[in-house]
């Protein structure tokens, strides 16, 4: 009996390849797989060789919400990363409005800043760095800006994120965040959705007292 455990499905976001998205959507549905989604754009940085096939990927940026999701997306970005030898970005974005430059962070905050940068630490293997170099940020304010601000700022090559969602029906495959950055990254953009939520992540998700970025 035929079987799929994971899909990749490449995009540029035209209609000409929603049908392919369509698919990929149905056939992960179906199967129960893992559906990864490579979101590519015109005007974009290119680091794959279009006659050679050489692959050229300095800096991989993973979106970290510490979902389930999100937790895909990292191991997908720590395999390429370990493959190119490139460097690890890790980003979480607290979905808070930033304070001022000149006045203190309220205590509540500074709490969640110190929390979230001690879990991301927890989330990268601690073989990772004899291989790569890793660079771990927490920021506040709008998740999609945040990450396109990073990616802009430091040369991103390609973005890992996850998505979540009820459903694998189109309108739950993206969240709004998510689609945002899709649609305006500087780099292709590698989106993880596994079939079925797990209910842990790094103890984060369990304790936290602010609600977590969507995708």
């Amino acid at each position: 009996m035929i079987g799929f455990k994971h899909i990749l499905c490449p995009t540029d976001l035209t209609p000409e390849s929603d049908a392919a998205l369509r698919y990929a959507v149905a056939l992960a549905g179906a199967y129960e797989a893992e559906l990864t989604v490579l979101v590519t754009h015109p005007d974009e940085r290119e680091w794959a060789g279009l006659t050679s096939c050489e692959i050229d990927l300095r800096k991989i940026l993973v979106a970290q919400d510490f979902s389930i999701e999100s937790e895909l997306a990292l191991q997908l970005a720590i395999s390429l990363a370990q493959e190119y030898q490139t460097e690890l970005h890790l980003l979480h974005v607290l979905p808070v409005a930033p304070a001022p430059v000149a006045a203190d962070l309220p205590p509540g905050l500074e709490y969640d800043f110190h929390r979230a940068a001690r879990a991301l630490q927890r989330s990268i293997p601690d073989e990772a760095h004899l291989w790569c170099k890793v660079v771990q940020e927490v920021r506040s304010g709008q998740p999609y800006r945040e990450i396109l601000s990073y990616a802009e700022e430091n040369e991103i090559d390609l973005i890992c994120m996850g998505v979540h969602g009820a459903g694998f029906a189109m309108r739950a495959l993206f969240g709004s965040n998510t689609d945002r950055v899709l649609r305006q990254a500087p780099c292709p953009a590698l989106i993880a959705r596994p079939l079925k939520p797990a209910s842990t992540n790094n103890g984060w998700k369990n304790d936290s007292p602010r609600e977590r970025t969507a995708g």
